[in-house]
């Protein structure tokens, strides 16, 4: 090559290898730090979206009244690689036209501009937007684009990263290049452009990085290379994490393909909108807890998540904001490796009229924790070897039905929510620790609990505060309350109809935690009211409801909790015999704790 066309080909070639390059790399990162988050909160624009600790800063912006940061801005999303296919071949055109040379300087040079023109736009428009109902108040504010800002605690450091400097030096390279290459050919007979330089500009243009063209295709490269709502088949392997699914699309493992995390991160995460996820092993994820990293990450609308294993993992799935949500038929197993708790097995916040059937999860913090919900529906799921089985908060309209939720440390614990169905579940063996209940309701409003087998807990159902509203009721009808150390222990503000149920051999079926048992809590309806297999009573008339009401009236229990040792007695003949010296002669007169005046004579 001549030195002259030397002078004019070198600098735009670079320049288009560098603008491609920037596809690639990050355009643009953001630090919060306060005292609570020591090591930073990170977001990083690309040009395909943004990343980092999404979840966590949407979480403190939706308490500031600050919208949702869209992982994936449609506009920007869309016009990024139009934009970059542009000013490369404008690149590569400017040798042949001294007009189009400088078309393609302004165009390179602009580009990173507009970029951080829009990032600080966006910025403005969510410190200008706040929601004036939002849990805390305060002034409308810009974070800086370039440099540090201070909000409240935080600290924000914010700079332009490698794929605006790759542009920048484009730009730069187009405009003076050719100067610098002339210049030097006055004291340099010859100058060649090495044959690996070459290579490693052309590896840079086509494939995004200075590697071998005959490099192996990973799964992200074929996952990118996938049509919008097209469909794309996974054989059998071990492929390395993490990976990134934007919707539409089908991703379906064939022969249990293996996602591996390295142990660094969400190993899959899913954005946009009807993603399906099907059939693959997803393990090894990031452990630390700040990150909150998942087996399957989730932001969007409308994802569909089956027939997949998920292990060694923090989070198993982990969803934040979206609706029509599908996660069904996974085994979930985050596990204790690497010495960290594991987190939820399935972590629903913010999300609205999802269903999640048929998973079996185990030896996570929560199976199924539900925050900020609408609508949702957990259906035949199994829970085993966690802390709580089903967990929800500040939930709504929530259905909870036909479950097996065993061997956790206690069943469900339904707190501070409204409108719940827990129907045909079936609840047990929860004998282990000082909250060992089959089900903890506290502070909700509109409960309807039927045909449940509560089995073999320590506590079967505990109760307090409900319903909280005077205008709401809560109804358990229908139960099997068995085998428990208490069927149901109820604290003062505890107000139920409780009607229909079969309590049965129980060491004591209602304890009161208050000085009494709340005197509008009902204990019959329309003329029916428990079985109790306690009661001593008859039917004359046989129409199924005994003759004279079944009483309560607490006399062993309290025995067994003034003199723990007692307990020793429990399930022998002297626990027998005492329960009838009690009733035969008893030692002192009490209110009772409960009076069905119309039990059930016959058990379902």
């Amino acid at each position: 090559m001549t030195r002259g066309r030397m002078a004019r080909f070198v600098p735009p070639l670079i320049s288009a290898a560098l603008v491609a390059a920037s596809t690639w790399l990050p355009l643009w990162g953001m630090t919060m730090t306060a005292p609570q988050y020591r090591h930073g909160l990170h977001l990083t624009a690309y040009g395909s979206g943004m990343q980092g600790d999404l979840r966590e800063i949407n979480i403190i912006n939706h308490y500031i009244g600050m919208a949702t940061i869209d992982p994936r801005p449609a506009l920007e999303v869309a016009m990024f690689p139009i934009g970059i296919g542009l000013v490369v071949a404008l690149c590569l055109l400017a040798p042949f036209n001294r007009w189009m040379r400088r078309l393609a300087i302004a165009a390179t040079a602009a580009m990173p501009i507009g970029i951080l023109v829009d990032l600080q736009w966006w910025l403005y428009r969510f410190g200008h937007s706040l929601n004036p109902h939002a849990p805390i108040r305060m002034p409308a504010f810009t974070p800086l684009i370039i440099g540090v800002s201070k909000l409240g605690n935080f600290v924000t450091t914010s700079m332009v990263a490698s794929g605006l400097l790759c542009m920048i030096a484009a730009a730069l390279i187009l405009a003076f290049g050719e100067r610098l290459v002339r210049l030097g050919s006055h004291q340099s007979k010859r100058i060649e452009l090495p044959r690996a330089a070459a290579a490693a500009i052309a590896g840079l243009l086509f494939t995004g990085h200075p590697s071998d063209a005959r490099a192996e295709v990973t799964l992200q490269q074929r996952i990118d290379a996938t049509p919008a709502g097209g469909t794309l088949i996974v054989g059998k392997g071990i492929y390395p994490g993490a990976i990134v699914i934007h919707g539409p699309m089908v991703v379906v493992g064939r022969d249990n393909p293996i996602i591996d995390g390295l142990g660094k991160g969400s190993v899959v995460t899913i954005d946009g909108d009807g993603v399906v996820l099907r059939g693959f092993v997803i393990r090894n994820s990031g452990r630390q807890v700040t990150e909150e990293a998942a087996g399957i990450s989730m932001t969007g609308n409308r994802h569909t998540v089956e027939a997949n294993v998920i292990e060694d993992v923090y989070f198993g799935i982990h969803i934040a904001g979206g609706a029509h949500h599908l996660i069904r038929q996974n085994r979930i197993v985050p596990g204790e490796h690497h010495g960290a708790r594991p987190g939820h097995g399935l972590n629903v916040w913010n999300t609205r009229d999802s269903r999640f059937i048929g998973n079996h999860i185990s030896d996570a913090r929560d199976g199924i924790y539900l925050s900020f919900t609408e609508g949702v529906l957990a259906e035949g799921n199994e829970v085993t070897r966690c802390r709580y089985g089903i967990h929800s908060m500040y939930s709504q309209e929530a259905r909870i039905l036909d479950n097996q939720l065993r061997a956790n440390l206690l069943g469900a614990a339904l707190m501070l929510s409204d409108r719940l169905e827990l129907r045909g579940n079936r609840i047990e063996l929860h004998r282990d620790g000082s909250s060992a209940y089959g089900l903890l309701l506290k502070d909700i409003d509109n409960l309807t609990a039927t045909d449940n087998v509560i089995r073999a807990n320590l506590i079967g159902i505990y109760a307090e505060g409900v319903a909280v509203q005077p205008s709401s009721r809560a109804v358990l009808t229908n139960n099997v309350i068995a085998a428990n150390g208490v069927g149901i222990a109820l604290q003062g503000s505890a107000t139920l109809t409780i009607t229909g149920n079969r309590f049965t051999d129980n060491l004591t079926d209602v304890r009161p935690l208050a000085v009494r048992v709340s005197p509008a809590t009902r204990w019959s309806q329309d003329g029916r009211g428990n079985f109790w297999s306690e009661y001593r009573g008859f039917d004359a008339n046989g129409d199924g409801v005994g003759d004279i009401p079944h009483v309560v009236d607490g006399v062993m229990d309290a025995l067994v909790q003034r003199s723990p040792a007692a307990q020793a007695f429990l399930y022998t003949p002297a626990h027998l015999a005492i329960e009838a010296a009690a009733r035969m002669f008893p030692l002192s007169r009490r209110e009772p704790v409960v009076v069905d005046r119309a039990p059930v004579v016959n058990a379902r």
